[in-house]
C-alpha cells in the first residue's frame, strides 16, 4: 500500500476554479467562466464569472458581474449578480447591488442602492424614472391599494 493511495480528494473543484492569494494584487480586468476566489486585491472589474467570493480582508476596486457573489471583504464598485448576492458579517460594498436575491448578514455594510430583479429576467438598467412603479410586478393585494 502506497502513501499516496491514502490521500483524500480535495474539496475544491480542480476545474474552472481560480484563487487569487492574499499576497497577490491584480491591476486590470478579469474574465472567467468558472468560480473565482479573491483573497488579495483586484484593481479592475471581474466579468462573466459563475461565482465570485471576496474573502475576508480582500478587496476589489471595480465592478463584479457574475451569477453569484459572496462578499466577506470590501468591494468598491457595483455588483451585478444574475441570481444571488450575499454580504457576510465583515462584508462592505461601496456601490450598487443588482441581484435576484440579496442577503446581508448582521454587520454587513452597503453604501449604495439595492435593486432586486427576477431571476428569469435582467435588471431594469434604469430605463424607468426614479420612483415610478411597474404595476405588472405588484401582487394582486397591493394593486387594490
Amino acid at each position: 500500500m502506497s502513501l499516496f493511495s491514502r490521500r483524500e480528494t480535495s474539496p475544491i473543484p480542480s476545474t474552472n476554479f481560480s484563487v487569487l492569494d492574499s499576497h497577490i494584487t491584480v491591476h486590470g480586468d478579469i474574465e472567467t467562466d468558472g468560480a473565482l476566489r479573491v483573497d488579495g486585491r483586484v484593481e479592475g472589474s471581474i466579468h462573466r464569472s459563475d461565482l465570485v467570493v471576496v474573502g475576508e480582508g480582500a478587496s476589489v476596486v471595480g465592478d463584479i458581474t457574475a451569477r453569484e457573489v459572496i462578499v466577506g471583504g470590501a468591494v468598491t464598485g457595483n455588483i451585478f449578480a444574475a441570481q444571488r448576492t450575499e454580504l457576510l458579517a465583515n462584508g462592505i460594498v461601496a456601490g450598487d447591488i443588482r441581484s435576484a436575491a440579496i442577503l446581508v448578514r448582521e454587520g454587513g455594510v452597503v453604501q449604495g442602492r439595492l435593486y432586486i430583479h427576477p431571476i428569469s429576467g435582467q435588471s431594469e438598467g434604469g430605463s424607468r424614472p426614479s420612483g415610478e412603479q411597474d404595476s405588472t410586478r405588484l401582487s394582486p393585494a397591493l394593486m387594490s391599494k
